[in-house]
């Protein structure tokens, strides 16, 4: 994988007080719709997408995004259904 020098997009929006400007925050929604989208297109579910696994390329306000942590993954077939747990486990 790609060195992300902004770090977790949780860290991100640590470090500015948990505020976002509602420019930026509309374009990171964005993007990782349409990285969601991008899987589903091709029957790949995340299943754990959380800030803590989408990476940022950088510390600006113009930073990419980036999609990881792919290990509880699944593909699906059109019609399918998975009935097994899923997500991170919080204790």
């Amino acid at each position: 994988m790609e060195y992300c020098a902004g770090g977790d997009l949780f860290g991100y929006i640590e470090k500015r007080g948990f505020a976002l400007k509602e420019d930026q925050a509309k374009t990171f929604i964005k993007k990782i719709c349409m990285a969601v989208f991008y899987l589903h297109s091709y029957g790949i579910v995340h299943r754990d997408l959380k800030p803590e696994n989408i990476m940022m390329t950088d510390d600006t306000e113009k930073a990419n995004l980036k999609l990881l942590d792919f290990g509880l993954s699944k593909i699906l077939s059109p019609g399918d259904m998975c009935h097994e747990p899923f997500g991170t486990i919080v204790r």
